[in-house]
């Protein structure tokens, strides 16, 4: 492989979504190997406690690399977690051409195209037949699969356990620091920033933007949660976004083991790809499946609403553990801001 090809490589790599723009990853080539590494220094915090988050970062991030490989004619044989004493170390792929492969990937088209999309509403329908797409991606990757919510009472339920997520991130002090250090107010209302979520990627209605801000303050969030704040914030970030847009769909892995949530974050790129192309704005919602697994370590005054909410999940989803519940919708145009990336070589050694 020449230089351009593997640099070609990582950028599909750091493309994929991550954790509040977190960007989790550290690279390095030793010829024609390519060792995938977690950054210590962007990972490991309370929400993701035993690396939840970024394994399901690292798989997406995996994914668009064997996508794009493939799209040159390459193939990569796989090694996950090779030092298992090494927690960081979640991958080594050994590249090879491939007079087999076909040179064109229709999913490594949509790598760079792909983006969140906070507004709403959406449009329909997501027909029957783009949702058997979806589902052949995610089945793609052995072990996952994607569940849909068919009946009202099946929507309604998923609808109150994603909110009651949404509005513990805003009520737990601990849960909501973590999510207000991640937003680079520095960066104004209209500009991107590199890492991160930068304030206009967020959709927040202008007349909220102020509010919105000082709300990273403890003192201010304790102040309007006594006025019902976090359960408002949790229907205006996800109850209303979700009830009107047209579809909704879950990830769901087979074990709460490290490979499979990395295989979690695997089906979802390729699910987001997938809707990428047929032309389908999506939000993904972690906060319900990954508090739902029970690693996250929070306030004991939340421990038992939690474990009524994993419970619910649970039942809707069984066998096996929800993980990122994904909006689907045709939005009316591509949203303006878009979270950025760091430079390639902030990523590691590629010598």
């Amino acid at each position: 492989m020449d230089r351009d090809i593997k640099a070609g490589l990582l950028r599909a790599g750091i493309a994929a979504p991550s954790a509040d723009n977190s960007q989790p990853w550290r690279f390095a080539w030793r010829g024609d190997d390519l060792d995938l590494r977690i950054d210590a220094e962007r990972s490991g915090y309370v929400s993701d406690t035993r690396y939840v988050l970024s394994d399901l970062a690292a798989g997406a991030c995996l994914e668009n690399i064997i996508v794009r490989g493939r799209s040159l004619g390459y193939a990569a044989d796989l090694q996950l977690f090779p030092q298992h004493d090494d927690a960081l170390w979640f991958a080594r792929l050994h590249w090879r051409r491939d007079p087999e492969s076909i040179p064109r990937e229709p999913l490594a088209s949509a790598i760079e195209q792909r983006h969140t999309d906070r507004r709403f509403p959406w449009r329909g329908p997501i027909n029957s037949d783009t949702q058997a797409r979806l589902t052949a991606q995610t089945e793609m990757i052995a072990g996952q699969r994607l569940w849909w919510p068919r009946t009202s009472r099946e929507r309604k339920t998923t609808l109150s356990v994603i909110r009651q997520a949404e509005t513990l991130r805003f009520r737990s002090p601990t849960l909501h620091a973590e999510l207000f250090s991640s937003v680079r107010f520095s960066a104004g209302w209209h500009a991107t920033c590199e890492e991160g979520l930068a304030p206009a990627a967020l959709a927040v209605e202008p007349p909220m933007r102020p509010i919105f801000q000082a709300m990273r303050r403890p003192a201010v969030m304790r102040m309007l949660n006594r006025l019902g704040a976090a359960a408002m914030l949790g229907w205006r970030s996800a109850w209303l976004p979700i009830r009107l847009s047209p579809g909704l769909c879950l990830i769901v892995i087979s074990s709460t083991s490290r490979s499979d949530v990395l295989a979690g974050g695997r089906a979802l790129q390729r699910v987001w790809l997938q809707a990428t192309l047929d032309g389908l704005s999506v939000q993904p919602y972690a906060a319900a499946g990954v508090l739902g697994l029970g690693f996250v370590p929070v306030e004991p005054a939340y421990r038992q609403p939690l474990s009524r909410m994993r419970a619910t999940l649970n039942d809707l989803c069984a066998p096996g553990y929800g993980i990122v519940f994904l909006r689907l919708g045709h939005a009316r145009s591509a949203p303006r801001a878009r979270s950025g990336r760091r430079s390639l070589e902030s990523f590691g050694d590629f010598q």
